[in-house]
């Protein structure tokens, strides 16, 4: 269930809009338990808790819920297995002729289950795509294979898995098959040896080969690429390759270990298919990442969650970033990617609109766009809705604070966003305000209480005034540790 100043007085309670007056009074029953102030001493459980209250005493009353019906604004049309909602920064747009900014926080769960139609657990096609050059000798290639053997012994008859390994060359390890012998998986993940160099686009087209051999809507298709070293030559026929596996409905995931990958590369093709780049910084943690992303695949509901955007000649979109169930900057283009939408959570993605003018018309259209999944387990898995962005406009609006939901959320964001503009600004050569970026980043992170992190910025800080650049171990363990910090702060406000 989605929760916060909202909209959608159904999504404050976690319903559809066809729910019942029984079905209204036990959600509300369940979500004034967990936000009632008595119980629950989060600074934000008073506002959440008069939502709530809000929306059941419109809701619970046939006249008030018919009117409330009829006001119901159309960008929020709901597909019948989601719930939708748009939380804005701004109530009403102000009349002028400078540009202004909009942020909107589109929050995106799925349908209560109460009758448990839908599977816990659908079928897998899996691809582990794994770097075996010669970097990976060693503790990086036996946690690796280790991690791999007990994903085998996880698997159901029904699973497809497959296993390619990729340095110069490619080799099908695993050729995709389903209700397999498991102790000759394993014996075939043992024989699995390291040499040549790193040419990603091999591994990933041998991947993606035999993740189509078995491609259905109804089963998880994902490649999960693991690699520690950077390719050369063949990144934009890895990106093209991951624009085609985006449409045919495989994810790509990416983990990369240690220092020496190119971090920017990985996002980019991860992100293109709604995926998640990950940084395994020791051996030790490629287990864990592992492990935790086979887990999150198989506890998917929705898969392939993407919006299609048409915005008018006066307004643009800058900046969109998943804030969860995975942290994830989204790639701006015709269709955005979301990735898949997990069993138990929401997903929420905070949009940066530039309104550039505001003509004379009562209402602003911000964004037009069909809002697109996969629901493997429906009879017809393909699923479409119309979603718009919209706000009233006015010469002098009542001044009304953000949602404190947005605004949260917002500050989280801002400390990545931080290291992002300092890492172009040293691109560009703008030392000094690159220098500005970081200690500001390093002033809020002691703020919060990240004391290590902010230890490490102000150790970069020594570094870039001597060499006029970031060191790659830092520079990752800034990025990834400012984008751990963006789930923190949302991932307990988009749960029931």
């Amino acid at each position: 269930m989605v929760t916060g100043y909202l909209d959608n007085f159904y999504a404050r309670l976690g319903i559809p809009h066809t729910a019942t007056q029984e079905e209204i009074r036990h959600a509300y029953h369940i979500a004034a338990r967990k936000f009632h102030p008595d119980s629950n001493k989060e600074n934000s459980a008073v506002e959440v808790f008069l939502q709530i209250q809000e929306a059941y005493d419109t809701l619970s009353n046939a006249t008030a819920r018919a009117a409330y019906d009829s006001r119901l604004p159309k960008d929020l049309s709901t597909p019948k297995n989601m719930l939708v909602n748009a939380i804005y920064s701004r109530q009403t747009l102000t009349r002028i002729d400078r540009p202004q900014l909009l942020y909107v926080l589109l929050s995106i769960a799925s349908a209560p289950d109460p009758n448990h139609t839908i599977p816990t657990r659908l079928p897998l096609n899996i691809c582990l795509v794994l770097d075996t050059s010669n970097s990976m000798s060693g503790t990086r290639l036996n946690a690796v294979k280790d991690t791999a053997t007990q994903i085998i012994h996880s698997l159901r008859p029904e699973d497809i898995l497959s296993v390619v390994a990729f340095n110069d060359r490619a080799d099908v390890i695993i050729p995709a098959t389903r209700n397999q012998n498991l102790n000759m998986l394993t014996a075939k993940v043992s024989t699995i040896h390291t040499g040549g160099g790193t040419e990603i686009f091999k591994g990933l087209e041998t991947g993606y080969q035999e993740i189509k051999k078995k491609l259905k809507p109804r089963y998880k298709n994902h490649i999960i690429l693991i690699t520690d070293g950077r390719t050369y030559g063949d990144e934009d026929l890895c990106l093209r390759l991951a624009h085609d596996a985006s449409n045919q409905g495989v994810t790509i995931h990416t983990i990369g270990i240690g220092h020496e990958w190119n971090d920017d590369f990985l996002d980019s093709l991860a992100a293109t298919t709604g995926g998640n780049s990950e940084f395994a910084e020791t051996s030790d943690a490629i287990e864990k990442f592992l492990k935790k992303r086979f887990g999150q695949i198989e506890n998917t509901v929705a898969t392939n969650v993407s919006l299609e955007i048409k915005t008018p000649v006066n307004v643009e979109l800058r900046y969109a970033f998943r804030m969860n169930p995975e942290t994830s900057s989204i790639i701006i283009g015709d269709t955005l990617a979301f990735g898949d939408l997990p069993k138990d959570k929401g997903m929420n993605i905070l949009m940066e609109f530039l309104i550039k003018s505001v003509d004379n018309h009562q209402e602003i259209r911000v964004l037009d766009g069909t809002l697109n999944f996969l629901l493997p387990s429906a009879p017809i898995p393909n699923v479409s809705s119309r979603l718009t962005f919209s706000r009233p406009v006015s010469e002098n609006p009542k001044p009304i604070p953000p949602p404190q939901i947005l605004v949260r959320a917002m500050s989280r964001l801002s400390l990545y966003r931080l290291q992002e503009m300092a890492r172009n600004d040293l691109k560009a050569g703008n030392l000094n305000q690159a220098t500005r970026r970081l200690k500001n980043l390093a002033t809020q992170l002691l703020h919060s209480g990240e004391n290590q992190l902010a230890q490490t910025v102000m150790l970069e800080l020594d570094h870039i005034k001597e060499n006029h650049d970031m060191r790659e171990d830092f520079q990752k363990q800034i990025k990834y540790g400012t984008r751990a910090l963006v789930l923190e702060d949302t991932k307990e406000e988009s749960q029931p």
